[in-house]
């Protein structure tokens, strides 16, 4: 049967990479009863100190939940595209289901995937230092 779906070649990471540690809050756009969701995940990123190559899910689930084996898992597939050549997560954004928050009346990702990849869009806490001192790490 051939591949339907090919990558690029699989990069390999550094065993010591810079990271960053983040606290999302997150409740679905679409339902106002819905509880907010607090989730703390570890972005790690490349040489460059700007490009996301992983993304890990560290608590906010109940230990051994269904909810924290699926976020943590979903952190594993985001994690393993993003190290493969040829896949950027801009394409992923754009085909993700969104809908309007009936809060704020904004248009919002849909799932927590989207919220995860939105979590990878966004720049490091370092971003403006770094490209403000021409690009070389700090």
């Amino acid at each position: 049967m051939p591949d339907k779906f090919k990558a690029g070649a699989r990069q390999r990471l550094p065993d010591r990479r810079r990271s960053e540690t983040r606290k999302i809050t997150w409740q679905p756009p679409y339902n106002v009863d819905a509880p907010t969701t607090k989730i703390y995940v570890t972005i790690g990123y490349a040489e460059d100190a700007l490009r996301p190559v992983e993304i890990f899910y560290d608590s906010g689930y109940r230990s051994g939940s269904d909810l924290e084996t699926l976020v943590s898992d979903l952190c594993i597939l985001l994690s393993v595209l993003l190290q493969h050549e040829d896949i950027e997560i801009e394409s992923f954004a754009r085909s993700l289901s969104k809908e309007v928050d009936i809060r704020t009346g904004k248009m919002e990702f849909a799932s927590l995937v989207g919220v995860l990849i939105e979590e990878l869009r966004r720049p490091p806490e370092w971003a403006g230092a770094l490209q403000a001192s021409g690009g070389e790490k700090e």
